[in-house]
């Protein structure tokens, strides 16, 4: 009988010990940090307006370093810290290391032509990971200027798209143009179109075409979508009412 019991206690230190050497070695391993980057991404490439994912994880997955940083290579000026040290990142970035210690990757938001380039997620001196990103960006379709006819009280398509449909430009302007000396009309924003325009982008990106309806005389003449100084293309409106015979 004594020794059943000897032998129930020697068992019962032994599942503990057993226990106890698991949990401190998980422990010891999850806390060893993150001692290896994997490093092997190479070029990304997206179309303006879209998210991406900015890939760096540790090579053990349960690993969590301390502190990491995200930073955007400029060559030899200052680079950017993603995103605590600029307003052109902050509020874009998403973070995924709370919930997934060696995940280190970040997703950048509303994607723009000024966001390609190197990026670097750092954890010490020694290691990093270098990811290049290229932006697809808007680039308006030919022809540069062209005519729409229509009628009196019809709705009238002005046509304009980037060459590919999946880039969304940072932000466009339909105006409909005055002379050199006057400044334009922003149809999005005079009593005379605002509630008579119809946009597309919202569920195609790239397509910042126009549907203007119920069309007057003192409708026609030159319209000008722009998405910067350099990009724009011109639509000449025409409104012939029927003539009698």
């Amino acid at each position: 009988m004594c020794a059943c019991k000897q032998l129930s206690s020697h068992f019962r230190w032994t599942v503990t010990m057993w226990i106890s050497v698991c949990l401190i070695s998980s422990f010891l391993h999850i806390t060893a940090g993150c001692t290896q980057l994997v490093t092997n991404y190479g070029k990304i490439t997206v179309y303006s307006g879209q998210s991406v994912l900015l890939p760096c994880s540790c090579s053990k997955t349960q690993a969590k370093h301390p502190s990491f940083t995200w930073i955007k290579l400029r060559g030899q000026q200052t680079p950017e810290i993603i995103p605590t040290q600029s307003d052109l990142y902050r509020g874009r970035v998403e973070m995924f290391n709370n919930i997934s210690p060696g995940n280190l990757s970040v997703l950048l938001s509303h994607v723009t032509e000024d966001d390609q380039g190197w990026y670097r997620c750092q954890i010490s001196r020694e290691k990093c990971s270098d990811v290049e990103l290229a932006v697809k960006g808007c680039t308006l379709s030919e022809p540069r200027s062209r005519v729409v006819n229509a009628s009196p009280g019809q709705s009238v398509l002005l046509p304009c798209s980037c060459s590919k449909t999946q880039a969304k430009p940072p932000s466009f302007t339909w105006t409909k143009l005055r002379g050199q000396q006057t400044p334009g009309i922003i149809l999005t924003q005079s009593d005379l179109y605002r509630s008579r325009v119809e946009m597309f982008n919202n569920t195609s990106p790239g397509n910042l075409s126009v549907l203007l309806s119920h069309v007057t005389e003192d409708d026609q003449g030159w319209y000008r979508c722009k998405i910067s100084h350099e990009k724009y293309s011109d639509v000449k409106l025409t409104v012939e009412g029927k003539r009698c015979s």
